[in-house]
């Protein structure tokens, strides 16, 4: 008996890469100031990236990562949005947008979904 198996279309515009790394955050909160966070990434992609998160983030909040350059060191300052969160066994699954601005593509167009 042949068995047909279905994968739906990937939705995704900009293809992931796994790559775990341990990032710094600050969550720009209007109420309640800056707040630093250690984030672990899982995937990333010329969109945006994946995280996960001991604490929950809401769609919308501002997160700045400060982004190692090389090992031997050297940091640079990348501005995300939170476009989703989930809870998952060891905290959140957090869904990250990158800032395009501070990407420097012009004619950048918001992917359809990032990683989550």
């Amino acid at each position: 008996m042949n068995t047909i198996c279905y994968s739906p279309p990937e939705r995704r515009r900009y293809p992931r890469t796994h790559l775990q790394m341990m990032l710094h955050g600050v969550r720009l909160d209007p109420d309640g100031g800056d707040v630093q966070d250690t984030l672990q990434m899982v995937d990333i992609s010329r969109g945006g990236m994946g995280v996960v998160s001991e604490r929950w983030l809401y769609p919308g909040q501002r997160i700045v990562l400060s982004v190692p350059l090389h090992p031997e060191g050297g940091r640079s300052n990348l501005q995300t949005t939170v476009v989703r969160c989930r809870k998952v066994e060891d905290g959140y699954r957090v869904g990250l947008e990158f800032d395009p601005a501070a990407l420097g593509l012009a004619a950048y167009e918001a992917p359809t979904a990032v990683a989550a």
